[in-house]
């Protein structure tokens, strides 16, 4: 299943007629959009168009009544108070099989009436019209969307979840364990109603009473499910107050008092640091760094020295000239007129040329005088400005550390908030003893519902063999028990395979994602009870609380990934908020591998701070189509732009 097209009009936050074109071959589309944009409506706007009241998002939300639920979607300044979402999608790529479910309503009137409207290929379908509920589901059953339409706090929440019991409802889904469920409910119920009729046969009443000792067995286990689930949730509450309390020691001086001794050490080092600075400034300022403010004039006296050495040279070289003239007139005689013509103008350039002698110095004081001008001037300036420079960097740092040590610190304030974090975190082991406690208990009824489970089949097997079939009655309790039995082994057996090629599945999984690739070796699921466990490459159990909580939440997401693949539907993903929670290892394991393998088509709605622009460039050879959720304030509504935060 491919989805092209996503059309809504005056849905929750997008007013008027607004589209989602999806047209790239690419698998990844970006939707980015900041809190409150959108993104969630988008998701909850696909999976209305295609489950109705039988929604997921619908289910999970605190409205009464289907009505009202698509009442708080239309677009509250809207004139015609109408709305509708409009969804078009490729069923299989070969066939081209292509289908477009409408539903409108409006919020006019006091009772909200919905229409559906299904196209197939272009075409009105009145049969799928009528029946989209029962084809929607053989395509993609509800139970299943949450494998491939989910947010990211759902996995957080999930990952913090010890009991797994969400996560076991949805792996029982994926099974078809529910359906067997529902059969062996049936099954009971016309089982009792039936043992009601049969008389007092003691060998029924032995089997009365093993099904009513296994019913409340079974019952006791889902209280007890319920208990768990309610001190996790009270456990997560605990931890997040306990962060919260840890913020506010921060934020009211907890660490500064913590710290005074390396910030009282931290300001002595400063100290020392800005007296040495100052002794080098004093050194540089001693040497040649005045010379810096006189530059022109050593620079003119530098000219004016080498003008008088130059003079010097040639006043230096004028005799032996006039000798080596002389020595050339005697092979030349008939040069002698030009020869000392040359001569005379020497004579007369070398006078008039040269400059009284102010300076005179000599070779080695015009080297120094060079090696000044060129070098020296330069360094000792930016010697200089870093000097100064680390000067101003070390008062900063000086007055940071001296606002600290000043800082006005309530300590009785502080005092009761150590207090009050000490009992939460009293608390909290409580609570954590408390789910051990309940776990180990349940273990143990689970261990009897089990044994009773087994006495049951034991009984009904002796049962079977003394029932007389030409009664109506024992007849249909016999091939009801026969049937519970069944559908009981068979139960198993469906767990127990599926179980197993689910583990290695989510091993695979896990692998791709972890950056602790030895960690974990193998994940098993247990076929009866679907605890998963994980074990080292020697076979021992690893612990849950040796997972830091984004490789925590990287599991949950290997086993959605799992489930999906398990499933062996071809149908889109839809991430929102993929890496909230995640540290930044985390996120480039889902960046650089889940997503671009996780469906042909992968929708992901994220923030700016969560797909930002250096995973963008990861992934950015399988990103295809990109879409901006732009909110304006003056219309209160989102609208949709091209490109990814008008990136491409």
């Amino acid at each position: 299943m491919i989805i092209k097209r996503l059309t809504m009009h005056n849905f929750g936050v997008y007013a008027g007629d607004n589209t989602f074109e999806f047209t790239h071959s690419r698998p990844i589309v970006l939707v980015g959009g900041m809190n409150g944009r959108g993104k969630t409506t988008f998701l909850e706007a696909i999976l209305l168009a295609l489950y109705g009241d039988n929604s997921n998002a619908y289910k999970e939300s605190s409205y009464v009544t289907y009505g009202k639920y698509l009442r708080s979607y239309v677009n509250r300044d809207s004139w015609s108070q109408d709305a509708f979402v409009e969804l078009e999608f490729i069923v299989n790529e070969g066939t081209r099989n292509e289908y477009l479910i409408r539903r409108e309503w409006d919020a006019r009137m006091k009772r909200t009436r919905e229409k559906i409207t299904v196209m197939e290929n272009g075409v009105y379908s009145e049969f799928l019209t009528e029946n989209w509920p029962m084809f929607v589901e053989n395509l993609l059953p509800s139970a299943l969307s949450s494998f491939y339409f989910f947010d990211g706090e759902k996995i957080a929440e999930l990952a913090l979840d010890e009991t797994n019991v969400q996560m076991k409802e949805s792996i029982r889904s994926m099974l078809g364990i529910r359906v067997l469920d529902v059969l062996k409910n049936d099954l009971g119920r016309s089982l009792r109603r039936n043992l009601k009729k049969s008389g007092s046969d003691t060998s029924l009443e032995e089997l009365q009473a093993l099904q009513a000792k296994k019913d409340e067995l079974a019952k006791k286990l889902e209280e007890m499910d319920q208990e768990i689930e309610a001190c996790s949730q009270e456990t997560s509450a605990l931890k997040e107050e306990i962060d919260e309390l840890r913020r506010k020691y921060e934020v009211k001086g907890g660490n500064v008092v913590e710290q005074r001794q390396e910030l009282m050490q931290k300001r002595a080092d400063i100290k020392n640091a800005i007296l040495q600075n100052k002794n080098a400034l004093v050194e540089i300022a001693s040497g040649e760094l005045p010379l810096v403010l006189v530059r022109d004039l050593i620079e003119a006296i530098q000219v004016r020295a080498e003008k008088e050495h130059d003079d010097f040279v040639m006043q230096q070289a004028l005799p032996q000239i006039e000798i080596l003239v002389g020595d050339y007139l005697k092979e030349n005689k008939e040069k002698t007129d030009q020869s000392r013509h040359l001569m005379e103008y020497l004579k007369t350039m070398t006078e008039k040329r040269s400059t009284d002698a102010v300076y005179q110095f000599s070779e080695q004081s015009l080297l120094q005088l060079r090696m000044l001008v060129d070098h020296l001037l330069d360094e000792v300036k930016q010697n200089a400005k870093d000097l100064l420079i680390e000067k101003e960097q070390l008062k900063k740092q000086s007055d940071e550390v001296e606002s600290y040590l000043t800082l006005d610190i309530n300590e009785k304030e502080l005092q009761d908030t150590v207090e009050l974090l000490r009992d939460r975190e009293d608390k909290l082991i409580q609570k954590s003893a408390k789910a051990m406690s309940l776990q180990q208990s349940r273990s143990a009824v689970q261990t009897e519902l089990n044994a009773r489970t087994a006495e049951y089949s034991r009984n009904v097997e002796a049962y079977l063999q003394q029932v007389e079939l030409h009664d109506d009655t024992e007849r249909m309790i016999k091939y009801t028990n026969l049937a519970l039995k069944l559908a009981e082994e068979y139960s198993a057996k469906l767990q127990e395979r599926k179980t197993d090629i689910l583990g290695m599945t989510i091993t695979d999984c896990y692998k791709k994602l972890a950056n602790k690739k030895n960690l974990i070796d193998r994940i098993v699921m247990d076929p009866r009870t679907l605890d998963i466990r994980y074990l080292d490459e020697n076979g021992a159990d690893v612990s849950r609380n040796s997972l830091s909580a984004g490789e925590n939440q990287l599991m949950v997401i290997a086993v959605l990934w799992a489930l999906a693949i398990c499933s062996k539907k071809k149908l889109p993903v839809i991430i929102d908020t993929p890496l909230s929670r995640l540290d930044s290892m985390h996120r480039k394991a889902l960046v650089t591998t889940y997503f671009p393998q996780a469906s042909e088509q992968t929708i992901i709605l994220s923030t700016d701070s969560e797909i930002d622009r250096t995973y963008y460039e990861l992934m950015k050879d399988s990103i295809g189509d990109e879409f901006t959720l732009n909110y304006s304030e003056e219309t209160k509504s989102t609208t949709i732009m091209k490109g990814y935060f008008q990136e491409s």
